[in-house]
Formats: structure tokens, sequence, C-alpha cells
């Protein structure tokens, strides 16, 4: 590949012919890359588009290219091209790529606008149940935050949502929440972050709740460890069955799960199977054919999915689903806060009756994330409404 580097392109797993600098006097764009324009050959391909993003990997570091940097072409026009013998007779259509996560390219729709872009979280008729909500205890400086800091972050989520999920043990944070959501009437799912560390983070979250378990909606063991490939499924059962031992004999009665991918989950049913309830993360974000409208039924797809994979008939709790309001477009799906409404007023729709099996991702923008080019630059902004905490404002 032209520069030493890979170049994963819209077509991931179409053959890719070949990339080249651009020469001069060829298509005009503004230079982004030192080293030149990018021009990818792909035989799938009928007619010269410019792709607004590819990922470029350095070694192990992702790189972002912008709208105008690569020029995707039709392997008909390899020999014009190197020939310098091109000539644009039209305007080359922009479309948006795809990471590893598609392998399809398609055209973005512009973001529909309505009168509101901001997400009202609110009851059903048919359910005085509220979605939950997931939540960080950390500032954009990476220093934990305050008992003043979660205060504040929690009065703002009062009222809006009936379960605060949190991931670990560090920064102090059981004790902390705790104290702040008592206030409110909001219940926490907990979590254990490390499972080789499960007996000292299960302690934390022992002494942390003091005794008061009608306040634990749930303990996780893990995050997505199975997806990511930082930890075996039998490892994650083992760490469940140890965690729920512990917890057990402190006197808290209620679910421990794991949390992993609906990808995982379903290739891994036994996660389930060891988990209380079947917790599984699905972002409708990262499948480039969904738009934000249809977030609701793309997850209610998932779900139905998944269950064919499960031994039984075991309740499944989305455990993150949400839309980012800034970042680069995933194909049709396409961040921003009117979509980010249309997304969670869609699933709100969509599990009307059911809302406590949903957690929505995130109370905050998690501005103390890096931005990362596999995830489409969107890291950071996943706060519903754009929200931001009082710390980092």
């Amino acid at each position: 590949m032209a520069f030493g580097r890979t170049l994963i392109a819209a077509l991931a797993a179409a053959p890719l012919i070949a990339c080249f600098p651009a020469p001069t006097g060829g298509f005009e764009s503004s230079d982004v890359i030192s080293h030149g324009k990018i021009v990818v050959f792909d035989s799938k391909v009928e007619s010269a588009v410019y792709v607004p993003e590819v990922v470029v990997w350095d070694e192990k570091n992702e790189v972002t290219t912008s709208t105008q940097t690569v020029l995707h072409l039709p392997l008909s026009m390899a020999s014009d091209y190197a020939a310098g013998n091109m000539i644009s007779s039209s305007e080359p259509t922009v479309t948006t790529t795809m990471t590893s996560f598609s392998t399809q390219t398609v055209t973005v729709p512009a973001p529909t606008h309505s009168a509101s872009t901001s997400y009202l979280p609110s009851s059903s008729a048919n359910s005085t149940e509220l979605f939950g909500v997931s939540y960080a205890p950390y500032r954009a400086d990476h220093g934990c935050k305050t008992q003043e800091d979660v205060n504040d972050d929690v009065e703002q989520m009062a009222g809006k949502y009936s379960v605060i999920r949190v991931y670990g043990t560090d920064c102090d944070q059981v004790p902390m929440m705790y104290k702040a959501a008592k206030k409110t009437g909001m219940k926490l799912f907990l979590g254990i972050w490390e499972p080789s560390a499960v007996q000292d983070e299960a302690n934390k979250i022992i002494a942390g709740v003091n005794g008061d378990w009608d306040m634990v909606h749930t303990v996780s063991v893990g995050n997505e460890l199975v997806n990511s490939g930082q930890a075996s499924p039998r490892d994650i059962v083992a760490a469940v069955k140890s965690a729920r031992s512990i917890l057990r004999a402190a006197g808290y009665q209620g679910p421990v799960v794991t949390v992993d991918t609906f990808m995982a989950v379903q290739a891994h049913p036994e996660l389930c199977d060891a988990s209380d309830y079947c917790a599984m993360n699905a972002h409708p974000f990262f499948d480039s054919t969904t738009t934000a409208s249809h977030a609701g039924r793309w997850l209610i797809n998932t779900i139905a999915r998944v269950k064919t994979a499960l031994s039984n008939s075991k309740r499944i709790v989305i455990t993150e689903t949400g839309w980012p309001t800034k970042g680069l477009a995933n194909g049709l799906a396409v961040p921003g806060l009117a979509n980010q409404k249309m997304a969670l007023d869609s699933i709100q729709k969509a599990f009307t009756t059911t809302p406590g099996d949903i957690i929505l991702f995130s109370a905050f923008n998690d501005l103390w994330k890096v931005k990362a080019a596999s995830t489409f630059n969107a890291d950071q902004f996943w706060g519903i409404n754009g929200a931001v905490a009082k710390c980092d404002s």
C-alpha cells in the first residue's frame, strides 16, 4: 500500500486493487495528508466517488483522513489514471465509508430536524417505570469526581430514570453513588470491573451500600470483555459464580450478571446461562444500514436474533444503547442532536411497555474518553441531549 500504511476503505471485503498518491492534474481537492491524495481502485465501484472517511493504520495507531482526501475509482479507470489521461466529466458522488463494522457503502441522507432536539424521558400509560441510564464518575481531566460532583450529576438525573448504571468500584464511587441516589429514589446497577479482582471489588460494594440491598438493582461482572478478547467466556462464567457467592453471603439476593455485546452473547450463550438475566450492550449506531428513526426496531430485531441462540427464555436487558450527538457518519447512522432525539424516541416507543429492559448510554458526555477512528470519533459524545456534567462545564 502507498506510504507504507494499510488503508481500510469503504468496501473492506471487496477486492482492493491498488492505492496511489494522486498525480498533479487529477481530481482536485484540498490536501490533508502531507503525502498527497490517496486513490483507491475497486472492482465494485462503477464511477468516481470521494470517500469522506477511511481509516489509516500506522502500526497500532489509527489516523482518520477527511472527506476530500480519498478518491474511490472503478478498476476500469486504472490505466487512464496511471497514464495521467483522466478527465473529470462530472463531480464525483460523495458517500460514506465503514470501518470494520460494515462492508457497505451507502449515501448519507440529510438529518431530519424536528421542532425540538431534546429527548424527554417519560413513563408510559402501561408502566410507571422509566429507562435506566449509564454514568461514569470521571472528570474531563481524568480525575475522580467528588461527592459534590456526583450529587450535582444525580440531581440532574432524578425523575428521568429509574436506575443508574455504573461500571466499577474505583474513585470511591459506590458509597458516593449510594448517598446521592438514596435521596432520589433511583436504584443502582453496580459493577465489578475486573473479573480477576472479584473479591476486592465485591467487598467494596458490600461496604459501600452498608447492607441496604434494596437500593441495588443488579451487580454486573465485567463489561464487553469477551467481545474485546480480554477474557474468555469460561473465565467470565467463573467470575460471575464467584461474585454471586460472595454477595449472597453478604445478604444480597438480587441479580448478578455479566455484560457483553450482543454479538458476544449470541456467539457465547453461556454468558447468559451464567447470569440471572441476559445483559447485553447493543448500539444501532454501529449498524451502518440503520437510521436514527429505526433504532427501536433495530433493537427489537437484535433481541429476537439473540433469543434464538439462548437455551431458555431468559429475560434480556439492554444495558447500553443510545446515539451520539457528534462524530463521523457511519453510513446511514448519522450523529447529531436531532438524530439522537429521533433514535431515543424510537427506542422509547419500541419499549413503551418494558422500559425496565433498557439502560440508555449515557447521562453525560464522557469527555475523559479518547476519540477513536474505529468508533467514528464519537466516544465522547453519547451524553443524552449533549449533556455535560456541571464539573466539566
